[in-house]
């Protein structure tokens, strides 16, 4: 038991570093969502999502990371959902938008 929750450890940091690597360099989806938001303006995670070909719940998911990885070496602004929004709908709401470089 132990040792399958440090295989599932490492293995999360791996691909915690590898997203971040793709976010600094402009490859993979990170790249992809980079230039979709560059094109459209500041877009919903959904509407990223399917920009890019991964509208699937699964693909949204490997979206988000990129988004937050992207946000992180601060090519991403996130715009958070209007005050009072429940939370629930949040994420219908939050927009990322690409930081001009």
């Amino acid at each position: 038991m132990l040792q399958g929750a440090l295989i599932g450890l490492i293995v999360a940091v791996v691909m915690m570093f590898m997203q971040r690597r793709n976010a600094k360099n402009g490859t993979g989806i990170a790249g992809n969502l980079e230039r979709v938001l560059a094109e459209r303006g500041a877009l919903t995670l959904s509407e990223a999502a399917t920009a890019v070909g991964k509208g699937s719940f699964m693909g949204r998911g490997e979206v988000a990371q990129a988004l937050n990885a992207l946000s992180s070496v601060g090519k991403v602004r996130i715009i958070q959902a209007p005050e009072g929004t429940p939370q629930l709908q949040k994420v219908d709401h939050i927009r990322y938008e690409r930081v001009a470089s």
